[in-house]
């Protein structure tokens, strides 16, 4: 019998351009990867060129005043979570949909392929 061995796949991944997009937070997701368990936040990005094309944060799902798992609400919010708030716990899928800007940076994968990542979440000035 002959073993045929193929690549992982070959789909590339879809890069955006660089840059402070409008986005919406479309999915919150719970997932396990090389770095443990995480919190996958899904945005979809609005506007020309990017228009329905989603991009990924993710975080460890701890929550502490100074993880990154916070500064990611925060960035949803507008504001910082308070202590009473970090403390009892936030649902984050109470922010699925609401609207704010992304900074998207890209990079390249140790397999060569280019990513595009959610650097940093701001809310929309009113």
């Amino acid at each position: 019998m002959a073993i045929v061995l193929k690549p992982k796949s070959n789909n590339e991944a879809v890069g955006v351009p660089e840059g402070i997009h409008k986005a919406t937070l479309s999915k919150v997701t719970q997932f396990t990867n090389a770095y443990g368990l995480r919190v996958g936040f899904e945005f979809t990005l609005h506007g020309k060129d990017v228009e329905g094309k989603a991009v990924m944060r993710s975080t460890n799902p701890v929550l502490t005043a100074k993880s990154k798992l916070v500064e990611v609400l925060n960035g949803l919010l507008g504001r910082e979570l308070t202590s009473d708030e970090i403390n009892s716990g936030y649902d984050v899928d109470t922010l699925v949909g609401k609207y704010c800007n992304v900074l998207v940076l890209n990079s390249k994968g140790k397999n060569g392929v280019v990513y595009s990542n959610v650097e940093r979440i701001f809310q929309v000035a009113a």
